[in-house]
């Protein structure tokens, strides 16, 4: 599993103490709980940070899927005890080295819009969506004469490694193998930076353009056109819909990328909707004569399990028993008052009180060995069969990268054990090959700080599992292939290429 991240306003996953946050709710105030101060941006008071910190620590303990086993239930240690006023941004660098090295999933802390512009940040951080290979900075968005793929060399005078070193000591932003946590750094840049900078507006960026160094200068606070911009590959077509296809026929193949397995209103809002649309994939290809098929889940974070299980159906030609089990650290939520969101959509007494109601009935009414395991386990268990009328593609290539979570890991589990004709191409996935946490989460609004804690209140354990796959690692690649810098600058898919390669090597 990766470790709590730090971030701004919604992100995910984490490396070491790098990247994302969220916000959730719970039940009954066990710890004295300060009132939030009315002016944030003026700090609040060591008091309320200390509290904002106990209850972290308290949920953490009686909530949280997986942190309990190693933050214990003793009274957390007193991180702040100063008779000036903490700032919200030393209050989260305390608590990010205090939880340095906690390993899970799932799990946030960070600014809500409102939080931002209570904090003066809205105009105050660095504005361009960066790309990192390697250690190395990449534009990834358009702004004035800045282009896409041009390589940032310094930000304020200062190199990106020494940047990054900065970011490191104040967030760790190092993958477990000591190496740039590239993904996560990219994601969370501006907050991360803010975290460890401070909020600024004026940003003179040295960057290089082809074989020519260049200055852009920037005001974010008064620049006209704004250059808070969007990041340019998430604009690309086949990322834009939930669903997306397109054939090859010099190839003789499909490409299909699944971008979520969330709900998507009327169009894949059902098992029976996946049916139906995958269904009309396999018709096309039999028609065409597809004998390769690409499956892209390099966007994909995740969603409805029984969604991704279902599309694994199309895909593999043996059955799979799958054994997966579910269990829950607690059936009642804690400080249900501060909920602000239960996966992700605002959270009602109503919805407070509905899932407390399924976790009470879904889960056993005796702990053991610290969760609450699924009642009647068998109940849940799957069983996969192949598609009848499914077209039978000769080989099946799955593309996954960093970005790769939850339910999508599952689809590519699935399918990798049940088609010997399927291979995994690309990187490590984000979210464990073996498991996750997740399936119910909770997102808090700390009361003093006003800022954003989510967190996992189910831990899902996968069984059977991919040969050779590693405790708490991603689902590894059966072909590694890392995207280059030289690949990223001339606007080329590497991880689409390398496939292109291996087909017509056949």
């Amino acid at each position: 599993m990766k470790q709590m991240r730090a971030i701004g306003y919604h992100v995910q996953r984490g490396a070491r103490t790098a990247a994302r946050l969220l916000a959730f709710a719970a039940s009954f105030a066990v710890l004295y709980a300060a009132r939030g101060d009315t002016n944030r941006g003026q700090g609040i008071s060591a008091t309320a940070a200390q509290s904002d910190f106990k209850i972290m620590n308290k949920i953490f303990a009686e909530a949280h899927a997986t942190a309990f086993r190693q933050t214990g239930t003793a009274e957390p240690p007193v991180l702040f005890d100063e008779k000036k006023k903490v700032s919200i941004r030393d209050f989260v660098l305390r608590v990010l080295e205090h939880y340095r090295g906690l390993h899970v999933d799932h799990t946030g802390l960070g600014f809500s819009p409102e939080l931002i512009e209570e904090l003066g940040l809205k105009t105050a951080l660095f504005p361009f969506p960066l790309k990192f290979i390697e250690g190395r900075a990449f534009a990834d968005c358009e702004y004035l004469e800045l282009r896409p793929g041009s390589e940032i060399l310094q930000i304020n005078g200062k190199p990106m490694l020494e940047i990054l070193q900065k970011l490191e000591m104040a967030a760790g932003i190092k993958d477990p193998e000591g190496r740039w946590a590239d993904y996560r750094i990219g994601e969370g840049f501006s907050f991360i930076y803010y975290m460890a900078n401070g909020a600024a507006s004026e940003w003179k960026i040295q960057y290089k353009s082809g074989n020519r160094q260049k200055e852009i200068v920037v005001n974010t606070a008064a620049a006209e056109p704004s250059p808070f911009v969007p990041r340019k590959s998430a604009l690309k077509a086949q990322h834009s819909q939930p669903l997306f296809t397109m054939f090859n026929p010099s190839l003789k193949a499909a490409y299909l990328a699944i971008n979520t397995f969330m709900p998507t209103g009327n169009q894949l809002d059902t098992i029976e909707s996946w049916h139906n649309h995958l269904n009309l994939l396999h018709q096309e290809s039999r028609a065409k004569g597809v004998e390769n098929l690409v499956i892209d889940l390099r966007t994909n974070r995740g969603g409805v399990m029984l969604f991704s299980a279902a599309a694994a159906t199309w895909f593999i030609t043996k059955p799979v028993g799958d054994r997966s089990r579910s269990s829950a650290r607690s059936r009642i939520l804690p400080y249900k008052q501060y909920a602000q969101a239960i996966n992700g959509m605002a959270s009602t007494e109503a919805m407070l009180r509905d899932t407390e109601n399924h976790l009470q009935k879904s889960f056993a009414d005796k702990m053991k060995d610290g969760y609450f395991e699924t009642r009647a386990t068998e109940a849940r268990f799957l069983e996969l069969t192949p598609i009848e009328q499914a077209h039978a593609f000769k080989k099946i290539y799955i593309l996954t990268g960093p970005a790769t979570y939850s339910a999508a890991v599952n689809f590519a589990r699935l399918v990798r054990l049940g088609n010997e004709n399927a291979v995994i191409v690309g990187e490590e996935t984000g979210s464990p090959g073996d498991g996750h946490s997740a399936e119910i989460l909770l997102t808090y609004k700390l009361p003093a700080s006003g800022l954003l804690f989510e967190i996992p209140l189910v831990k899902v354990a996968f069984a059977p599992l991919v040969a050779g796959q590693k405790p708490g690692r991603g689902l590894k690649p059966d072909i590694t292939v890392v995207e280059t810098a030289a690949d990223f600058v001339a606007g080329k898919d590497t991880g689409l290429n390398a496939v292109s390669d291996l087909m017509d090597k056949k």
